[in-house]
């Protein structure tokens, strides 16, 4: 992109701010790049269009959070120019209620220009972000162009920073994870009115239940040994064989405690 000194107003753009703070609204339509070049009797305050217009920047977005200043975002993408240029100068342009629009604020980048290819040599560079320093008193819209129809990469990681920062971000994933909790708990409390029987030959089967049964008992932490000296162990000990280890069995007592056995 070309180096671009400093925004000047010109003399209808100043008009028109002064105007948008006395009951008038400022919209701020597009921008410009353009390959002029200034000569030394240009003034630049009486321009109402470029030197040499070459392509029209749709704005995609802005940023008014800050009162004092207006940070616009145009679309440089070069999908649809049919010729390549120098580009030397950019324009913002807008417009005084339902006016006709013309050129706000001009600059020409002289020496340090760009050059932006045809369609034909696809650019990665698509956007330009300028800011424009405005008064808080002045009342102004932005005429975003909603036609744009890829999404740029700065535009992915705002939506995801959007996102993230959300207190309602991920609700719908939480919510599935406590019903999936709450699913565990409920057949481990269904499998503590299950006889022992029926609980050993279901986790000895592939049947669903038994399928069902093993990865509950897994995803709940509770270790188990499906043999002639098989335990389920709910914590840190359990019962093996005969021996019975200093255990809180709660709830699941009916069935663990039968399920050492010879």
């Amino acid at each position: 992109m070309a180096k671009f000194a400093n925004l000047t107003f010109t003399s209808q753009g100043t008009q028109m701010l002064v105007q948008a703070q006395n009951s008038h609204t400022l919209t701020f339509t597009c921008g410009k790049l353009g390959s002029g070049v200034l000569a030394d009797t240009d003034d630049i305050s009486k321009f109402t269009d470029l030197k040499s217009p070459k392509m029209t920047l749709p704005i995609v977005s802005v940023d008014d959070s800050n009162e004092e200043k207006l940070v616009l975002t145009f679309d440089t993408s070069n999908t649809e120019l049919e010729e390549g240029f120098v580009s030397r100068e950019i324009g913002i342009f807008a417009k005084l209620d339902n006016g006709s629009e013309t050129l706000y604020a001009y600059s020409n980048a002289g020496n340090n220009y760009d050059y932006i290819p045809s369609k034909d040599t696809p650019s990665d560079e698509n956007r330009l972000v300028v800011n424009l320093v405005v008064s808080s008193s002045a009342n102004i819209s932005v005429q975003i162009d909603k036609s744009i129809v890829y999404t740029h990469k700065s535009d992915v990681e705002q939506m995801i920073a959007t996102h993230d920062a959300s207190d309602t971000a991920h609700e719908n994933r939480f919510k599935l994870f406590e019903k999936i909790a709450d699913f565990g708990d409920d057949i481990i409390k269904k499998l503590a009115l299950t006889t022992a029987i029926s609980a050993i030959t279901a986790l000895e089967t592939n049947s669903w239940f038994g399928q069902l049964l093993k990865m509950v008992l897994t995803a709940s932490g509770v270790k188990y040994n499906i043999a002639q000296n098989g335990y389920v162990c709910p914590g840190a000990t359990g019962i093996q064989g005969n021996k019975a280890y200093d255990v809180g069995w709660t709830n699941t007592a009916v069935w663990i405690i039968a399920i050492g056995h010879e």
